[in-house]
């Protein structure tokens, strides 16, 4: 049964996506996203929240966000992840949660802009089932001469969901000059699990063997709290300047969960393995995660009927701590045997760049082109979930992500729709110690020489409303029919 349980490393080319350990991968507003998030020194609609809060009282005239659409097209790949030319992938189209935001004034401070937001920083449901059945000769030939029905089924899962509630407040210093602050109320929550049945049917020595082997192991934590973006923006002559800061999240609750479970049947006579039976269940458990620090800076400059947006952020690194740490277990089946296991997590510096191209087409349409990087914050010695090992880490995709973003905005009278599309993708080598056994084939199940590659793309397709003199629209209908504020 060892090499059978070895075949679990096959969920090694399974880690978690999305954005996991990235910083830029998310974009909010609809000229924003197409502009792949380079705007923090001349943003111009609701994405302001996020990008730059000092620039709502810059903006002539916000818009509100009455309906956006965004689908999104998902797809990740091992190549040869299995041995002998075996893939594993999948694809999956959704529709996207994009920001919602408004603006909002209070009467008795008339040179104050509001506005408020809800995004999500991370929305991700990703992870892999695999299962197939062979008949060879899987196990030690002197131990278990002859043939064996050998089956294994797998499943990995990844979930995170890390949601923001802003309110925004921004004041004119002058008329070039502006500050505002968002408070940002984050609620984030985390799952990872791995799960493996392995079986085989011998009919060594004319008896029937059947050996069988479950392995679980998950955790989920979930947490709130506070935390702030500072933005200062400034206009001169045909600059427009940014700067943002971020600060860490403040906690105000966090809890987790940690389930383990490990059974195994085996093959009597087998090399002396023994019954395992083991269990344990943790609720409660505390759970705090660390996040960076963030400077960010961003210059817009028109040029003639266009205009060219450059954004900078740096992000901090944190030093490897421990998130959440479950209580030490005993093996029910064997006493000598304690288990122990704890999510720790650790966060490289990076600094992400990106550039964007508002382009004049006519009166009524612009063009937008847009590149930026989103590179990985995971340190290169980590431990993944899927491991096996009483330490894991909780970000695993070292990989860096790289932004394309391009449409068209329709500019009516009152109205814009917005069309357009954006891509994300990255590609990295991992090893491969897996090579599936095939019905007549022969050799070992694992090669430690061996790499797949993955691949994940990631599209979105853009569609959205936005009304930048709604307010004053409305306004003029109540004066034009007598009524009064």
């Amino acid at each position: 049964m060892k090499q059978l349980i070895l075949l679990s490393i096959f969920a090694l080319c399974i880690p978690s996506f999305g954005q996991d350990g990235h910083y830029w991968t998310q974009q909010y507003g609809t000229k924003s996203m197409l502009l792949s998030g380079s705007v923090i020194g001349g943003v111009e609609d609701l994405g302001t929240v996020y990008y730059n809060p000092g620039r709502l009282a810059l903006i002539k005239n916000p818009a509100f966000l009455l309906s956006a659409s965004v689908y999104e097209y998902n797809s990740l790949s091992a190549t040869d992840a299995l041995g002998s030319k075996q893939n594993v992938s999948r694809a999956e189209v959704k529709g996207v949660p994009t920001l919602a935001a408004g603006t909002f004034k209070l009467k008795f401070l008339p040179n104050h802009f509001f506005a408020y937001a809800i995004m999500n920083r991370q929305l991700t449901d990703m992870g892999f089932n695999y299962a197939n059945e062979v008949h060879k000769d899987v196990f030690d030939t002197t131990a278990l001469p002859g043939d064996e029905w050998f089956n294994g089924a797998m499943g990995f899962t990844s979930k995170a969901n890390e949601q923001w509630i802003g309110i925004t407040w921004s004041h004119p210093l002058s008329k070039k000059v502006s500050i505002g602050v968002t408070t940002n109320f984050v609620s984030n929550s985390q799952t990872k699990g791995s799960n493996i049945d392995l079986r085989a049917l011998s009919f060594a020595f004319s008896d029937t063997l059947v050996a069988a082997y479950h392995y679980s192991r998950n955790y989920n934590y979930t947490e709130t709290g506070f935390l702030w973006k500072i933005g200062l923006a400034t206009q001169f002559g045909n600059w427009m300047l940014g700067l943002t800061i971020k600060t860490p999240m403040v906690r105000l609750t966090g809890t987790g969960d940690y389930a383990y479970e490990e059974y195994y049947s085996p093959i009597p006579g087998l090399k002396n393995q023994n019954p395992v039976y083991t269990t344990s269940n943790q609720t409660g458990l505390d759970a705090k995660s660390k996040s960076p620090w963030a400077i960010g800076m961003g210059i817009t400059r028109p040029i003639g009927k266009n205009k060219i947006h450059f954004s900078t952020e740096w992000y901090s690194g944190v030093p490897r701590y421990t998130l959440m740490k479950a209580s030490d277990h005993t093996s029910q089946s064997n006493s000598a045997t304690t288990l122990g296991f704890f999510v720790s997590d650790e966060i490289k510096s990076v600094w992400n760049a990106g550039i964007g191209a508002e382009l004049y087409i006519s009166e009524h349409v612009s063009g937008f082109a847009s590149f930026s990087t989103d590179y990985s914050s995971v340190p290169n010695d980590i431990t993944r979930f899927i491991q096996r090992q009483s330490e894991s880490s909780n970000t695993s995709w070292k990989a860096d992500f790289y932004n394309i973003g391009g449409g068209v905005v329709l500019d009516f009278k009152g109205a814009d729709i917005t069309l357009g599309v954006t891509h994300t993708g990255a590609r990295q080598t991992i090893p491969r110690l897996i090579n599936f056994p095939e019905s007549g084939g022969g050799g070992n199940i694992f090669d430690t020489t061996a790499t797949s590659e993955l691949k994940w793309d990631r599209y979105r397709f853009v569609f959205s409303f936005s009304f930048p003199f709604l307010a004053d629209y409305a306004k003029k209908k109540l004066e034009g029919s007598g009524e009064k504020k």
